[in-house]
């Protein structure tokens, strides 16, 4: 009887545990001035602060969950141009660069979130039925759309004497760290179509 008891007061704990796990909270981002980043590059007026979310406990704080686990490493851009012109920076056109010389695309947001998204048919199984099903799905919803939110746009304009940020998320292989790396954003002046990279050693 003792045992029965037991067992489910641990299947109960379980089930409280995923279906309190079935969630996401987005996560406030504090963006500060460039120069008060460690990491920054400048050129021809523009200035640029990459600030990586490569630990646990920093993935957590930008992101809830530790992005990093499963490989992925959002770094944080953030450009102020005091340039004489509207700059254009393409998402396409941002790139790391390894210490032996691989260069790497961002990946997109959507592909980090579908990785790391919750277990709708474990939660369905282990927790409440439909109920834990909806939770999952619904906390699914929530982190693919504020994963979305923080990710570099395709095309990002930004007019003189403004600042913009947002992230770029890198796929590591296992064993891999961004220390050492390159990062590489190129930025086009829109009046002239002059167009000079930033570079920043991580």
């Amino acid at each position: 009887m003792l045992s029965k008891l037991l067992i489910g007061i641990s299947l109960g704990f379980t089930i409280f545990l995923m279906s309190g796990c079935a969630s996401y909270k987005e996560q406030y981002i504090d963006v500060k001035p460039v120069d008060s980043y460690l990491l920054t590059a400048q050129s021809a007026g523009v200035s640029l602060a990459a600030d990586p979310y490569d630990t646990k406990e920093k993935a957590e704080q930008g992101f809830y969950v530790d992005v990093t686990e499963k490989g992925y490493y959002p770094i944080h851009l953030i450009v102020q141009n005091d340039s004489d012109d509207k700059i254009l920076i393409l998402r396409d056109n941002v790139e790391m660069v390894d210490l032996s010389g691989n260069s790497l695309a961002p990946v997109r947001s959507t592909v980090m979130s579908q990785d790391l998204e919750k277990n709708k048919m474990a939660y369905a199984l282990l927790g409440f039925g439909i109920f834990s099903y909806m939770s999952a799905d619904e906390a699914n919803k929530k982190m693919e759309s504020d994963w979305r939110d923080k990710e570099l746009p395709e095309q990002l304009i930004i007019p003189q004497g403004r600042k913009a940020n947002a992230f770029v998320y890198f796929k590591l292989k296992d064993g891999q760290s961004l220390k050492g790396d390159k990062l590489i954003v190129e930025v086009e002046k829109l009046s002239t179509s002059e167009r000079f990279p930033l570079q920043i050693s991580l």
